[in-house]
């Protein structure tokens, strides 16, 4: 209380007992009353005795919302649009709202969140959407939001007519090339499934980039025929390409790049976008 509010309460005949009393209720101390009334501590403690002094209001602490809430927030807000949310959508408010940091070792970015964390999202988003009585949509990236089933059913069709032709080379060349095709027993018939097996890895290694443990095409060829030249008796042939060999030697520190979207960056480290521009070019 101001001391202008005290000094008009003296003044106007009020009896500084009860100037005492009413000061205490308001919350000032026995020091502060001393100070405003005159009295000595002694007569104020008498006046004031049995009245408690009333509790400080507490203060309105905002909590900062944690990433987790925030991502529910701005994910929930772009599933229920006619379209959904795109995987790419997804990944990318992730990225914003946990962070990711820059692994010297590797020289990509690493995210500070994992698939378990973006499934939490996921549920999350779903019970509000259930809550609110609405729908939510996650769509992945490929869908074409104007002709959804036609372009599923296209893709469909696509991958029906590629595994048809990867089955037909692979018969092709167990026809051509089978192992131990001149034996009958159950010996010959399990080498030459898994060799069926591995004709078909192998083939989708060299067709599909980034299949199986992400070796190198290059790599790959060249230990393909180091060990096809030595069985084959090729003088001054290269011994075959050991395991982990075809990896180059790699820097043992990776300086963190000054881009301006960490989450492009770590999608550039992928390499998803050159290879979406190989393909196309």
């Amino acid at each position: 209380m101001e001391l202008s509010t005290i000094a008009t309460r003296n003044t106007d005949s009020i009896p500084v007992e009860q100037t005492v009393v009413e000061l205490r209720k308001d919350g000032m101390t026995i020091a502060e009353i001393m100070k405003a009334t005159g009295l000595p501590e002694r007569k104020v403690k008498d006046l004031t005795k049995g009245i408690a002094k009333p509790p400080k209001a507490k203060k309105a602490v905002t909590k900062t919302q944690k990433p987790f809430n925030k991502a529910v927030e701005r994910v929930f807000s772009l599933a229920i649009t006619q379209y959904g949310i795109r995987d790419y959508e997804l990944r990318n408010i992730m990225h914003e709202e946990y962070g990711s940091k820059w692994d010297t070792t590797t020289g990509n970015y690493v995210s500070n969140y994992d698939q378990s964390t973006i499934k939490r999202v996921k549920q999350k988003v779903r019970l509000r959407a259930a809550e609110e009585d609405c729908n939510v949509l996650f769509v992945m990236d490929w869908v074409d939001e104007e002709a959804p089933t036609e372009g599923r059913k296209f893709l469909e069709a696509a991958a029906a007519d590629l595994m048809f032709s990867i089955k037909a080379h692979t018969h092709q060349y167990m026809e051509i090339h089978a192992t131990r095709w001149r034996e009958d027993s159950e010996e010959a018939d399990l080498a030459q499934r898994k060799q069926l097996y591995a004709v078909e890895r192998h083939l989708l290694k060299m067709a599909v980039k980034g299949f199986g443990i992400g070796e190198p095409l290059a790599a790959l060829l060249e230990r393909s025929i180091a060990l096809t030249d030595l069985l084959e008796g090729t003088p001054d042939a290269p011994m075959p390409v050991n395991e982990g060999d075809w990896q180059d030697e790699k820097p043992e520190y990776y300086p963190e790049p000054k881009g301006i979207n960490p989450f492009l960056d770590f999608v550039e480290s992928q390499g998803w976008l050159k290879e979406v521009e190989d393909r196309f070019a």
